[in-house]
């Protein structure tokens, strides 16, 4: 029992509060952590699901994606995702799932559903996902707060995206959070906690075949309290060698991430770190399937 308070005391620190949502944060695969999170341009595999749809289009083959991510070493406190897609190097279509947990005392849950197409304009492909958000906290009712919502709240969202790809370089955009939808647990109070819209914009330059550079700029239509500014810079780079492994780094708001990969004909694995100079190190992990 004591190591399930340590845990919710956690979660009432590193999250903004078990009442809000903290979905802004959550983002999904290694190899885009290691990059600075700046992916919006890259978007070469299933995971573009979540960076941004119009990327499906690129999918040539079936891809299952699993991912874990250490939460600042916090036991109990990790993030999930499981993905799979399936396209024909014109057109792609993948589910997934994510989650942030704290054991038995909160989560949030993402359901996405999406799909990619190139378009009669050479090079450019456009996506859409559509998104089921979940907030639950059953350890709430260790307090007894009758104000709390057991049943949790859920909400859907819309992201569009675009890609246009050359030999060397490609721009990507992504409008995310189409709805904004409003959940909270507490139903005594007055301030919502909604997704806000966010205008991702993104390039990248592939320099000889082997270094790709990512940068991307992020724009939500209002950011957290705990945000030092607005928007943000991110920005990466990954570097192959043999094309078989994979150096990474990159920035994350004022966060510096790292990585590396290895991948063969069948498989992708990628692992990353993030340093949170406040509060600690996220560290994930995440495979790739492809056949």
């Amino acid at each position: 029992m004591n190591g399930k308070i340590w845990v919710f005391c956690t979660v009432l620190l590193f999250l903004p509060f078990v009442a809000e949502a903290n979905f802004i944060e959550m983002e999904t695969g290694a190899r885009a952590m290691g990059m600075g999170g700046a992916f919006v341009a890259v978007a070469d595999d299933v995971t573009a699901l979540h960076w941004n749809p119009a990327g499906l289009a690129s999918l040539d083959r079936v891809q299952l994606f699993g991912m874990r991510t250490s939460v600042y070493s916090v036991e109990g406190l990790a993030e999930d995702s499981a993905m799979a897609g399936y396209g024909n190097g014109r057109r792609g279509i993948a589910v997934g799932w994510m989650r942030t947990s704290a054991e038995d005392l909160y989560s949030e849950d993402t359901l996405l559903l999406g799909c990619g197409g190139r378009t009669p304009i050479d090079h450019l492909a456009v996506g859409l996902s559509v998104k089921r958000f979940a907030i639950d906290a059953p350890g709430y009712d260790y307090y007894n707060d009758p104000s709390f919502d057991s049943g949790g709240d859920a909400g859907y969202a819309v992201d569009l995206g675009g890609l246009y790809r050359r030999n060397t370089w490609s721009v990507g955009a992504t409008l995310r959070n189409l709805g904004e939808p409003e959940l909270q647990l507490i139903e005594a109070s007055e301030a919502s906690d909604p997704l806000y819209m966010e205008l991702r914009l993104g390039g990248t330059y592939t320099f000889r075949e082997v270094m790709l550079m990512s940068i991307e700029w992020r724009a939500p239509r209002e950011a957290p309290e705990f945000y030092d500014e607005k928007s943000s810079l991110n920005l990466g780079t990954e570097v192959w060698f043999y094309d078989a492994f994979a150096l990474r780094a990159g920035m994350n708001r004022d966060r510096v991430t790292a990585g590396l990969g290895i991948k063969s004909k069948n498989l992708r694995l990628d692992v990353a770190l993030l340093s949170e100079r406040r509060i600690g190190s996220m560290y994930r992990l995440s495979a790739t399937l492809l056949w």
